[in-house]
């Protein structure tokens, strides 16, 4: 059944559409835009994320009402750019964080807005630091707290650091055991996260001030899910997410005195409060001043807004209706009178507004992608179809603009986590493929994040078993539906997706006629045998949702690609970041090893300079570069222009597919 009701089997030209072009190129398509727009505390100026003149994403500022020719750079990336930032809360410093080639040992820094004066605040090599988003305070504006694993590379203790200076301080030292830290409004560490790897389970522990004992307020076991998210105007009162009690993780607010409920704050009975595209302040909209929540967002296929509080019901009623697609609020100023707002649709560029609420005022501040308005779009669609054991999966399908959306090649597209989920909107890869001609199918497997605690463990222990099971029939319902053709479908996805790629293609083959993966493990074994120190808390979680290393030897001899690789019989690229931590190159290195034995058609290539990733746009062009023609070739889809790639961080270590 259709979750939305604009998806129509008929297909019809929009004869004002006739001067666009059909495909666009690369260099257009995944080049860095403006994006992350915050307000400075003081409603003054506002800063986002841009290309610098070389396409590295950098922070700008400009003021306010001012315009882009007033925008400094103030940052001065020329490597895989900036990709998060805040202000303090005296608008004076921008603090960013960038990584060494995709380590993921994140460095922050402060630039000071006056002087350009940038100043390190936490180690440069071999440290993985967070910051600590409660600490940042108007009481202490020059001051912000850090997780650091200095001490201990499995723990992360609480550090005081001056921004002006870099100066930093050991505040609260992790006894081994916590994986989170929460402050109160007065920056004091008072509320901690704490795991047991003996069942997987959770804790919140608090205490009253930095000298008193801690207490346990709320458990939960591996079966549930849940995290701190803040003090309330009580100091007895904490915001948590939980699933205790409840098919979907809900917002609650607890007594931290002995952890019972005080309220329900807001909950959904299908989707789980969760960030949206890792961006938490994305569904939650606080009350700066009471602390309390006024309005959710709950996901299932498109982001949909639960007004709490009377007090902005007139406000999110302009706002969603203002325009079409999913609205966010970026940020807004201490007064809360001035909101960057941000609308994604699926078909066009996303928009940037202020909206000022004394004078009900909305302003365009940017189109974040304005070159897509000389090309046409493909439609995302939403379907739940039902798998072979009755679940509902949400399955997303994106359709070309100018082709009758009938026995179309198909790219299907695996997300990765596999604890993650694609979201409806603008998607660079989604329209690569469909502007080419390509139906794109995402599949939000078992397992897959936000649809509630059943579905979600479902997926233990289903790699390459139900999991699988799932993107199959997925890709039978497109084909049975019409929409592709069951002899040009291929197969794509980056970690888990990689993953998935492999399996598909290894234990259905005769679904897929080309592959293609990045970073994806080739055994099970590997996922949970390799983990930073500082991963110690999801051991017990990878051992009960993918494979335990001490009793599952025959699951993973079964199940893992690396096994299989007589079964491969179609042509397949693979990839990988030489600096990855979370799936080492190692991975790739075995399974083109055992292909290449069995003299399978295989191209494999390593990014000297990335992780997990390509965060890169030269790299980005290259992958996509070798891709394109391998699918156009089998699946007969059109094929762009080849984009300038002048400097990739690509190494080609073997190309075994035949021309």
């Amino acid at each position: 059944m259709a979750v939305e009701d604009h998806l129509t089997k008929g297909y019809t030209k929009d004869p004002g559409d006739k001067q666009k072009s059909n495909i666009i190129p690369p260099e257009i398509l995944f080049a860095y835009q403006k994006e992350q727009a915050r307000l400075s505390p003081d409603g003054q100026q506002l800063a986002y994320l841009g290309p610098s003149p070389d396409h590295v994403l950098n922070v700008w500022v400009r003021p306010l009402h001012g315009t882009d020719e007033e925008a400094k750079m103030i940052t001065a990336e020329t490597h895989r750019g900036v990709h998060w930032y805040i202000w303090n809360p005296s608008a004076e410093y921008i603090i960013y964080k960038v990584d060494c080639g995709g380590n993921e040992d994140w460095v922050h820094f402060s630039v000071e807005l006056a002087t350009g004066t940038v100043q390190a605040l936490t180690p440069l090599i071999g440290v993985h630091s967070k910051i600590l988003p409660s600490s940042i305070s108007g009481l202490r504006p020059h001051e912000i707290l850090f997780c650091m694993n200095i001490r201990d590379p499995s723990d992360f203790d609480v550090y005081k650091v001056n921004i002006k200076t870099g100066d930093a301080e050991l505040d609260t030292q992790n006894p081994g055991n916590i994986s989170d830290w929460l402050c109160d409004g007065n920056s004091v560490v008072r509320g901690a996260l704490e795991f047991d790897l003996s069942d997987g389970s959770s804790t919140i522990r608090v205490r009253e001030s930095k000298e008193s004992d801690w207490h346990d307020v709320y458990r939960w076991t591996s079966q549930d899910a849940g995290s701190m998210v803040g003090f309330g105007s009580s100091p007895n009162h904490m915001y948590i997410m939980s699933s205790v009690d409840s098919p979907t993780t809900r917002l609650l607010l607890i007594n931290t005195d002995d952890g019972s409920l005080i309220q329900v704050i807001a909950s959904d009975p299908r989707s789980d409060l969760m960030p949206f595209k890792f961006d938490p302040s994305k569904v939650l909209f606080m009350d700066f001043r009471t602390k309390e929540y006024l309005a959710v967002a709950f996901i299932f296929s498109k982001l949909k807004w639960k007004v709490l509080h009377s007090s902005v019901q007139d406000d999110f009623d302009l706002l969603t209706s203002f325009r079409d697609g999913q609205m966010t609020i970026g940020s807004r100023d201490r007064s809360n009178q001035k909101w960057v707002v941000t609308y994604e649709t699926d078909d066009s560029s996303s928009e940037t507004y202020l909206y000022e609420r004394e004078s009900r005022k909305m302003s365009l501040l940017f189109q974040h992608h304005p070159q897509l308005n000389e090309y046409k779009l493909g439609k995302v669609h939403s379907h739940v179809i039902k798998s072979r054991d009755g679940l509902n999966i949400l399955v997303y399908l994106t359709l070309p603009a100018d082709i009758e959306p009938k026995n179309l090649p198909m790219v299907v597209r695996i997300h990765g986590g596999p604890w993650y989920r694609d979201w409806w909107g603008w998607d660079a890869e989604n329209q690569f493929w469909a502007t080419r001609g390509y139906a794109c199918l995402q599949v939000e497997y078992r397992g897959s994040d936000g649809f509630g605690k059943k579905f979600l463990h479902a997926g233990d222990k289903q790699w390459a078993a139900a999991m699988q099971d799932d993107v199959t029939d997925s890709v039978k319902w497109a084909i049975g539906e019409g929409y592709a053709d069951k002899d040009r479908v291929g197969i794509t996805g980056i970690s888990y997706g990689g993953f998935s790629t492999l399996a598909g293609i290894t234990f259905t083959p005769e679904l897929y006629k080309c592959a293609a993966e990045l970073v994806g493990p080739s055994q099970l074994f590997t996922v949970t045998k390799y983990l930073v120190p500082y991963w110690k808390p999801r051991r017990k979680l990878l051992n009960d949702r993918v494979v335990d290393l001490s009793k599952d030897e025959e699951m993973n001899m079964k199940r893992s690609p690396l096994f299989h690789v007589d079964n491969i019989q179609i042509p397949l690229i693979m990839a990988n970041g030489k600096n990855d931590v979370v799936v080492n190159t190692g991975e790739s290195e075995r399974m083109f090893e055992a292909l290449k034995a069995k003299g399978k058609a295989v191209q494999y290539v390593v990014y000297d300079d990335e992780g997990h990733f390509l965060e890169r746009l030269q790299n980005k062009l290259d992958w996509y570069s070798r891709v394109e023609p391998l699918f156009h070739k089998h699946l007969g889809g059109r094929i762009g222009p080849k984009p300038n790639i002048t400097h990739s961080g690509a190494r080609l270590i073997a190309d075994l597919i035949v021309a």
